[in-house]
């Protein structure tokens, strides 16, 4: 519903097409348990709730997030976790130096607190990709600390 930018779950439906009791029934539990992750919607506008998140409430928000170096994503946990997110750090192509290094600490910190954030909330793929980064950024730390 929330991909396809629906308002309201008839809408979605008359696309989805579900003659399946079976998957009516799980699709219904499933857009009732994002609902109930998201939260309730503004008021006065349409739209999910990640308009109003700014400064440093993003890591707080009740959404699939990543700290990237120029700022942050945040994603509807209906979207999934972004196939993208973190991708440079990953790639054996990156480099950082020393000079990188307060960058790459306040990157870890955070991705730390997304685990655990992402953990509490049930969210284990998304837990893991957070304990993946960290792994690979104690790497690129460790490598530029010897640079």
């Amino acid at each position: 519903m929330a991909l396809l930018g629906h308002v309201s779950a008839a809408m979605t439906m008359r696309y989805a097409q579900l003659f399946d009791a079976t998957v009516r029934t799980e699709y219904e539990r499933a857009l009732d348990l994002a609902k109930s992750q998201i939260g309730s919607l503004p008021t006065g506008r349409p739209g999910l709730p990640i308009a109003g998140i700014t400064g440093g409430g993003w890591k707080d928000a009740p959404l699939i997030k990543a700290r990237l170096a120029g700022g942050y994503c945040l994603r509807a946990p209906a979207q999934g976790a972004c196939p993208y997110a973190n991708i440079c750090e990953h790639c054996p192509s990156f480099r950082a130096g020393a000079a990188d290094l307060p960058v790459l600490a306040a990157q870890r910190v955070d991705a730390k607190a997304l685990a655990a954030d992402a953990e509490k909330r049930g969210w284990i793929t998304e837990a893991d990709r957070h304990r993946k980064l960290l792994t690979r950024l104690d790497a690129l730390i460790a490598q530029a600390q010897t640079r």
